[in-house]
């Protein structure tokens, strides 16, 4: 099954279920990992959307999850949602132009009137 690494972004092909030592061949990044679990969520409780998962405290390290799917690591790397809201904030023009101290902004939110 073709995925991505989370650590590098190289395409990874892996016959059967991924075992516990198996690393990438591009990076050396070790594949059973939760960034590379298709239930990586980080906005889930314990960034895992499968209940039954024990805590992970080293998301990047590889763990002994019996839950763990192969899925695609590398889409974690394409940016984060708080990237995304700002690109479409910029998008729309309601960005904070790059010049602006936020300090500025601050004292004007609670300027008296």
């Amino acid at each position: 099954m073709p995925t991505s690494c989370h650590a590098c972004g190289a395409e990874v092909r892996v016959q059967g279920p991924v075992g516990r030592r198996e690393t990438c061949p591009a990076c050396d990044a070790e594949l059973h990992a939760c960034l590379n679990c298709r239930h990586h969520d980080a906005s889930a409780a314990h960034a895992c959307r499968e209940p039954h998962a024990d805590p992970v405290l080293d998301k990047e390290a590889a763990n002994a999850c019996d839950l763990f799917q192969l899925g695609d690591g590398a889409s974690r790397r394409r940016g984060s949602s708080r990237a995304a809201h700002h690109a479409l904030a910029a998008l729309f023009g309601e960005a904070p132009s790059a010049a602006e101290d936020p300090r500025d902004a601050l004292e004007a939110l609670f300027r008296k009137k």
